[in-house]
């Protein structure tokens, strides 16, 4: 827990003490060349200690075109170094979700304070990850810049604060992960545990493979780690290929540690369509010899699950995994293996499946992950929109002819009847191009229409519910006033007079209002209650009642 001051005591923000003589902060809190102290808060009777940062450990904040923001990390050098016992480690952790803490100074407390906060979700392009404030009094101060960031279920150093948002109202402040600050700062490897996403052998430069780029798998490569199509991915690559080398360099590119400058230049001439995003996967392994518990093992490390990793655990995460495994027809027990993958995939987990070659066992994966699984949801998707139009909009239609809306709701009917429309020219289409169902690289149609589906249905059913409360409600008054009628006709008649005459003209309107279709039930309601109070004597009636 370090305090990062100028010499004449002014915070400008935090930091983690990761070696003797190393404190890791961010790069808008201090600039190379410049004198400052450092007071350790958690260390009790140690001065503060003067440090400086040097140009080669300095990453200063960039935004690119698009105005994501990337680096702003530092290391200063401390004059003097502490016991190494003061000092802390990162931790590599893929997907970071759920609560953390995080420690830092805000104005007018020196001493510091923790703050509560959960990780959203990773945005830009380098994979800085929001943290969204426990309560609105939490929200990430200037003085917090640099500080350590704190995972509730490993408590290990996860990251480090970076920014706030600017303006009133702001919901969000911003953590670079320990893997991102690898990719800026890979010196800091010497102060980090946690398992490495990417095999050694799986990394681009590993010995064996092609050395050409094969631009068709490329792109489908890309296009899976961008998180598009289909979410199980199942593909031949024989080894020492230019395929083989092709996946390398696409797991390279999308792990956040190493994608670095130097390797984004070094293919910055390859089509843009073939370049994958960073933080496209947790992890990438090679499973050839592995069992289905060592595999089981190895992803519970990258999620940081501790204990027993049961295979039901690795899917009860907010964030799902998106791991790539190489070489699962070579794996000590494929079929075992195969197992964990389905369950993996059916509790949303996107995977890419390698395969070293051609056979029964990469077939009856494509048949189990990819195109039976897909032809199923289709066909879920035509079952949604035939029911849609052939039963939600004739129910709909049936009850606006019975019974007038609500006020205010006839907005939620036009937009139910306009859903009815829209999806039966859906229909028609999906039904004229029966080859996409079949190709996984069109699964976004799919996810796109479901949810469409989903929530004209949903809205659908809504309005009929409306409606046959409305229908409901005039049932009952029809009712109550056909049941009233005899007894409010005896007494009328015992007491003479009009009286018979008034009680049959009110009962004759209540009873075509609620007959008539479509009706107006706060119309018809009204007319029933003036009968029935007339009935009661406690109402007056109309046209000559008392």
């Amino acid at each position: 827990m370090a305090r990062i001051e100028e010499p004449d005591g002014r915070v400008l923000g935090a930091g983690v003490l990761l070696a003797p003589d190393r404190v890791l902060t961010a790069a808008h809190v201090v600039r190379p060349g410049q004198a400052y102290v450092v007071h350790f808060v958690g260390v009790p009777g140690v001065p503060g200690v003067a440090a400086t940062v040097r140009e080669d450990e300095y990453v200063p904040q960039q935004r690119d075109t698009f105005g994501d923001r990337s680096g702003d990390l530092a290391l200063l050098r401390l004059a003097e170094p502490l016991p190494a016992a003061h000092t802390t480690r990162l931790y590599r952790l893929a997907a970071p979700h759920g609560p953390v803490s995080m420690y830092g100074f805000p104005v007018g407390d020196d001493g510091g304070r923790w703050h509560g906060a959960t990780l959203v979700a990773a945005r830009g392009r380098d994979h800085q990850v929001q943290l969204r404030p426990e309560t609105p009094g939490e929200l990430a101060e200037i003085g917090f810049s640099g500080g350590g960031v704190v995972d509730h279920e490993t408590d290990e150093v996860i990251g480090i604060v970076l920014s706030v948002d600017e303006g009133p109202g702001s919901l969000f402040s911003y953590m670079s992960p320990t893997e991102t600050i690898l990719s800026h700062l890979p010196q800091v490897a010497a102060w980090t545990d946690g398992a490495e996403a990417v095999d050694p052998s799986l990394r681009t430069g590993a010995p064996g493979g092609g050395d050409r780029l094969d631009v068709p798998f490329a792109t489908e490569l890309a296009s899976w780690f961008r998180g598009e199509g289909w979410p199980v991915l199942v593909t031949v690559v024989p080894a020492r290929s230019d395929r083989a080398w092709t996946l390398s360099r696409a797991v390279t590119l999308a792990d956040r540690e190493l994608r670095t400058q130097r390797n984004t230049s070094a293919f910055g001439q390859d089509p843009p369509e073939t370049v994958p995003p960073a933080g496209g996967h947790d992890l990438a392994l090679d499973v050839r010899d592995m069992t289905a518990a060592q595999v089981t093992d190895r992803i519970a490390a990258r999620l940081g699950i501790r204990g027993e990793p049961r295979p039901e655990r690795l899917g009860a995460l907010r964030v799902p995994l998106a791991a790539v495994l190489v070489g699962v027809d070579r794996a000590a027990e494929p079929d075992a293996l195969l197992g964990l993958l389905d369950r993996l995939a059916r509790q949303g987990a996107r995977l890419l499946l390698v395969f070293r070659g051609r056979g029964d066992q990469a077939d009856r994966a494509a048949a189990s992950f990819v195109e039976r699984p897909l032809g199923e949801r289709w066909a879920r998707l035509h079952r949604e929109l035939d029911h849609i139009v052939d039963e939600l909009g004739p129910a709909l239609e049936d009850r606006r002819d019975r019974v007038l809306p609500a006020p205010g709701t006839r907005h939620l009917l036009d937009r139910a009847d306009s859903g009815v429309r829209r999806t039966r020219l859906l229909r028609a289409w999906v039904a004229h191009t029966p080859e996409r169902e079949a190709d996984p690289r069109h699964a976004d149609l799919l996810f796109t229409f479901e949810g469409a589906a989903g929530r004209r249905r949903r809205r659908l059913e809504r309005a009929v519910a409306l409606l046959d409360e409305r229908l409901r409600r005039r049932d009952e008054l029809l009712g109550r006033v056909t049941a009233e009628w005899p007894l409010c006709r005896e007494r009328a008649a015992s007491e003479g007079g009009d009286r018979v005459e008034d009680a049959y003209r009110l009962y004759e309107l209540a009873l075509s209002l609620l007959r008539h279709t479509p009706c107006d039930v706060d119309e018809a309601e009204a007319a029933a209650r003036r009968f029935v109070g007339f009935c009661s004597g406690t109402a007056p009636g109309a046209e000559g009642g008392r």
